[in-house]
């Protein structure tokens, strides 16, 4: 089955919840929410997409690497994880986070997905897309076409990592749409809610792969024990990015919170978590 054939089955087989309705009464008994300093965020219900809080949501802002969760979801549903990836010399030369893959080292596809998704290896990400593709530029088209079969009308996607690029963007609202997808997704749900997780380079030496996001390790002081994911991001044109979930006692919510500071991010998406949650 070709790989076009693939993508477009994909969002037929996707629940009809992934389109984020108005906010439901149910939710009406909310306190006022924390305060955030960031530049856009929404909060939503994972399960039935109900907006519990937003702010900016549709303001169309770079998300530096939240957006590799667009990128997981094409590679998931359009090539088999078992695939064995070529590193390229392109791959190899992407800056600034990264593995250190090596031109001409071969990896299962998979790895370099856990790669991208745990330590957010801008390399790994690029030959996630070539893998995938045959180009990182065709894999952009995918993303962009994915992203709006799930109701992303405001994104662009231009390239696997995030990195900045012109005419690169999305919105909190949308970026929330591709987290509820993500966690729908067994495979990617698996991966972001991993803190470390050990993997083999080609040469038998085991690398250490540890989460960017501070709410998911048990030794930092923002760690939140009911968080189950999903993705950070930062760069100078996006500011710090984080999407984040939590479940508690049956209740899932995410936070997509989109141009903060590293001093902030980390205790203002707990805090919105847990009054998502009803905990506050």
């Amino acid at each position: 089955m070709k790989r076009r054939t693939l993508l477009q089955k994909a969002a037929i087989l996707l629940p009809p919840t992934l389109f984020i309705p108005k906010a439901s009464a149910q939710y009406g008994n909310l306190p006022k929410p924390p305060p955030t300093g960031a530049k856009a965020c929404i909060v939503v219900d994972a399960v039935g997409g109900q907006i519990l809080f937003e702010k900016n949501a549709d303001e169309r802002r770079a998300v530096a690497s939240t957006q590799k969760l667009v990128s997981a979801i094409v590679c998931v549903e359009s090539t088999p994880l078992t695939k064995i990836a070529v590193v390229s010399p392109y791959d190899a030369a992407a800056e600034p986070h990264k593995m250190y893959l090596k031109a001409g080292e071969r990896y299962p596809l998979q790895t370099l997905l856990q790669a991208m998704l745990i330590e957010s290896c801008n390399d790994a990400a690029r030959c996630v897309a070539q893998t995938c593709a045959g180009s990182e530029s065709a894999f952009a088209v995918w993303m962009t076409r994915r992203a709006q079969q799930l109701g992303m009308r405001g994104s662009q996607f231009k390239n696997a990592s995030g990195l900045p690029a012109e005419g690169q963007f999305s919105s909190a609202r949308d970026m929330s749409r591709i987290a509820r997808a993500a966690l729908y997704n067994s495979t990617i749900r698996g991966i972001v809610g991993r803190h470390e997780l050990n993997i083999s380079r080609p040469d038998g030496r085991v690398k250490k792969l540890t989460t960017t996001n501070h709410l998911l390790r048990p030794n930092s002081p923002f760690f939140l024990p009911h968080c189950i994911g999903m993705k950070t991001g930062f760069t100078n044109l996006a500011g710090k990015c984080l999407i984040s979930a939590a479940n508690y006692r049956g209740r899932t919510v995410i936070c997509v919170m989109l141009g903060s500071s590293s001093k902030f991010i980390w205790r203002e998406s707990g805090a919105l978590l847990n009054w998502g949650l009803g905990l506050r």
